[in-house]
């Protein structure tokens, strides 16, 4: 009961997220220490969206439905996102080390997996 309360309200906060500006303009975020960081880093909730809209995608990252499956069938995950991420400059280097924000990159793509 309690994993599907989790998921239901990660999937509300997903659905009523605007997907940020995808270009070099800097986004806002909430660092895990509950203080405000302005910069290139994203949300969990922001970086699952950019992947879901096929920011990715000339990474090998699909997008929509395909992006969907991808994360069912678990040929993406987080890390593979983080990467993508790193990738384009919109997460810094040393992220795959954060295990807090990995952890809710996760959760993120666990609420997709029952949706």
């Amino acid at each position: 009961m309690k994993n599907l309360m989790l998921a239901s309200l990660s999937a509300i906060l997903f659905s009523s997220l605007v997907t940020p500006a995808l270009g070099s303009e800097e986004v806002a975020a909430i660092n895990f220490q509950g203080s405000r960081k302005v910069g290139n880093e994203l949300s969990p909730v922001n970086l699952v969206q950019l992947a879901y809209h096929g920011y990715f995608t000339d990474l090998g990252v699909p997008s929509y439905g395909g992006f969907k499956d991808a994360i069912i069938s678990q040929k993406v995950d987080g890390e593979t996102l983080i990467r993508s991420a790193i990738q384009k400059g919109r997460l810094p280097n040393n992220s795959l080390d954060n295990q807090e924000y990995l952890d809710l990159l996760n959760m993120q793509l666990q609420s997709l997996r029952f949706n």
